[in-house]
């Protein structure tokens, strides 16, 4: 893509020269020859940071044209090793797309869930679903340059250029849904022919509770209370039980058998017992499924209706709260994943 070196000049270039000149001190240099030369230089990093940026996935499809656009709503902050660039509970107004530097993004409990470098977007997802509150913390771990982009200057850039709106929009769908579904725990089954996959014999609804990360923490007798107002379905090999598009009502946990995750019939994750599927739109208020699940062989299954899970929880509070910090935290997590050992900020 051939760029505009015009483009630097929608950006402050954050250099300033101060040069204590004295009568008495002959420079073998032009201070001003110098300064040209580091705005030539800062110009041509910033052309190729963007040439880089224009790559990303967030971005596909766009044109120069559109990249200006975009990029003329943005401000550059930097932050230090250390500075809070998001934190848990904050009202969500922004995104950011990391120019450079490391940051590592905590849940509630200053648990570190990932770490994201040059090209990451983080804070998007108010753009895709009704979510006004900050589900995890993001800190930076050495000196970052971030684009910010706060959600009111976008909207009013979405009104003005709906086809820009539209690629970003339909962008951030592919990523979010694939990541989420993607960064699955270490304990998901792998995606294999289903004649290979270990079938258990079938183990009780509560017993599978129990070891259901979404319900950790909740005494014997809350759930109890879960397992009341649950409805127990089963599906056969092949059956989609949930269609990409359906109303979200209610999220299912998995009793026995594998289910798979499809998006446009792509395959992203498969799912066994104790995992549950749905249960996002509660943290993010999706009004509609985002993914397809289908079974891979029989499967039994507990479907818990929102509505009943919202009275129960409003009528037993401690069940509410724990429930509530539980979905914040593995949706966070799942929405990103640590890097490998060896890859990881230190």
């Amino acid at each position: 893509m051939a760029w505009d070196l015009e483009m630097g000049n929608h950006f402050r270039i954050p250099f300033i020269l101060a040069f204590p000149l004295r009568r008495s001190i002959a420079l073998p240099f032009s201070p001003a020859r110098l300064y040209d030369g580091l705005v030539h230089e800062t110009r041509w990093r910033m052309k190729e940071m963007f040439e880089n940026i224009a790559k990303l996935p967030a971005l596909h499809g766009f044109t120069q044209e559109d990249l200006l656009q975009f990029f003329r709503i943005a401000k550059q902050q930097s932050f230090q090793a250390g500075d809070m660039v998001i934190r848990a509970g904050d009202q969500a107004d922004c995104f950011y797309i990391v120019a450079n530097g490391w940051l590592e993004i905590r849940s509630e409990q200053e648990m570190p869930i990932a770490q994201v470098n040059t090209g990451n977007l983080i804070g998007e997802m108010p753009l895709l679903y009704s979510q006004l509150i900050r589900q995890a913390s993001v800190v930076a771990l050495e000196p970052s340059l971030l684009f910010r982009f706060d959600y009111a200057d976008y909207e009013k850039l979405a009104v003005q250029s709906k086809e820009l709106a539209k690629k970003f929009k339909s962008n951030l769908s592919k990523i979010v849904s694939g990541r989420i579904w993607s960064t699955m725990s270490n304990d998901t089954a792998p995606l294999k022919k289903i004649q290979e996959v270990e079938v258990k014999s079938g183990p009780s609804a509560r017993e599978v509770m129990k070891k259901a990360s979404i319900f950790e923490g909740l005494k014997e007798e809350h759930l109890e209370r879960l397992e009341a107002i649950a409805t127990p379905l089963s599906a056969e090999a092949g059956e989609v039980i949930v269609h990409e598009g359906d109303p979200a009502d209610g999220f299912f946990l998995i009793i026995e058998g594998f289910a798979e995750v499809r998006i446009k019939g792509q395959a992203l994750a498969r799912l066994g017992s104790s995992q549950v599927f749905g249960e996002m739109a509660l943290v993010y208020k999706q009004a509609h499924r985002t993914a397809d699940v289908a079974a891979v062989e029989a499967v039994r299954l507990l479907y818990f209706s929102f509505d009943d899970y919202h009275r129960l929880a409003n009528g037993i509070s401690e069940i509410g709260k724990r429930l509530r910090n539980t979905l914040g935290r593995v949706a966070a997590s799942r929405s990103w994943s640590m890097p490998p050992v060896d890859e990881r900020k230190r």
